[in-house]
């Protein structure tokens, strides 16, 4: 394929960087156009895409879309698509096994998904939350602290019977570790230095490490019957000075183009290859969105070459911002 002097600069969350490095290199190889792909904590890529001139990113790829959107300030498209659903996981290492509470956590953990008895989720989130060391990634700046946090706060609810019992008990723990993405926490853990951390199932898989599967109404799956019970609880990020309050949703991948973004029919070009071959990308332990659903508040919003795939129904419509 012939070079050309158009080129895809993606701003990717961190976690998912290798299904773009994937994408990217099949778009290359069927286009000659170059992809770029900068990994970072969505909500702080949004912040940048925000203030940055020129306009850093022709596309963008985020989890937790509407509130990084609205980060994206005047620089916010309107609409966004929607191509893969992951999980929540308690991601860990074979070193994380030697610790002394190991066993007793495994033990309820097992009785736990087994049984669903309320004694052994209390068990285990209250040994998680004081007997280890944690790393929970900064949720202004990465939305997988914000989804731990949520998860924390929603097994409170129903074991603890108190929403901040076992957030309260992961302020008073000294041994956790808080850093802008859950890419820091990959290293210590592999090395012995951290017991767990918290990220989708996808990026516990990509990094060969082991995880610990949440049942359905803990893990922001794609699960229906859940949307409205995950979205009762909420959390507040700053970002910039600003104040957001966060609701919980499921874990969707988006793609969007930034408004008044360079080089915009590259950057559509690419989303139409990533959209015909969403299904490939099972491969990364993903659930594929097939076809992708577009959220949009104004069809004005939308560029026509997205429209287009509406139209030919490679696209579905899945109404606006507030059915996320």
């Amino acid at each position: 394929m012939t070079p050309t002097n158009q080129s895809v600069t993606v701003y990717v969350a961190g976690a998912y960087i290798a299904i773009l490095n994937y994408l990217a290199k099949q778009f290359e190889n069927q286009t000659g156009i170059q992809v770029h792909n900068v990994p970072g904590g969505a909500f702080a890529l949004a912040s940048q895409i925000a203030t940055t001139t020129p306009e850093p990113a022709n596309v963008f790829v985020p989890v937790a879309y509407i509130q990084a959107v609205q980060l994206e300030g005047s620089r916010n498209p309107g609409w966004a698509i929607a191509f893969i659903s992951d999980q929540m996981s308690i991601v860990y290492s074979n070193y994380t096994t030697q610790s002394p509470y190991w066993s007793q956590l495994y033990s309820n953990y097992t009785m736990a998904m087994k049984t669903n008895e309320t004694t052994y989720w209390f068990n285990f989130f209250k040994l998680l939350s004081t007997k280890f060391t944690l790393g929970i990634s900064n949720p202004s700046s990465d939305p997988e602290g914000l989804f731990a946090n949520l998860m924390f706060q929603m097994a409170g609810k129903l074991y603890a019977h108190n929403e901040s019992y076992f957030t309260y008990l992961l302020k008073n723990n000294p041994n956790v570790k808080v850093e802008p993405t859950t890419a820091d926490y990959v290293a210590p853990l592999k090395a012995g230095e951290l017991d767990f951390t918290f990220s989708y199932v996808s990026y516990a898989v990509s990094q060969h490490l082991d995880y610990f599967q949440m049942p359905p109404w803990l893990s922001f799956g794609y699960y229906p019957n859940e949307t409205s019970w995950f979205s009762s609880f909420n959390y507040t990020i700053s970002v910039n000075g600003q104040q957001l309050n966060i609701r919980g949703n499921p874990v969707y991948l988006y793609v969007t183009v930034p408004r008044n973004a360079s080089d915009t029919q590259a950057a559509y070009k690419f989303i139409e290859f990533l959209v015909k071959n969403v299904n490939e990308l099972s491969m990364f332990h993903v659930t594929p969105v097939s076809p992708p659903i577009i959220f949009y508040n104004n069809p004005n919003d939308v560029p026509k070459p997205i429209m287009n795939l509406v139209n030919s129904g490679e696209l579905k419509y899945g109404g606006n911002f507030s059915a996320i």
